[in-house]
């Protein structure tokens, strides 16, 4: 398997996550308050940790 194909594949729950923010960009969540949402955090909270981890592992990709 190349390196370039490990990078590439994205697992499920960071798709989902990606579109739980969109879903939220277009502010169609029903649970959102004025104080923000639950949903919206934590698909968030996931998506920095994915790409902590994605970094640590792989190191910076795309820099000069």
């Amino acid at each position: 398997m190349s390196v370039e194909k490990v990078l590439s594949r994205v697992p499920f729950y960071v798709e989902q996550a990606s579109y739980c923010i969109s879903f939220h960009e277009r502010r169609t969540c029903l649970s959102c308050t004025d104080e923000g949402c639950p949903r919206l955090d934590e698909a968030a909270e996931l998506l920095a940790d994915y790409r902590a981890q994605r970094t640590e592992r792989y190191g910076r990709t795309g820099s000069s």
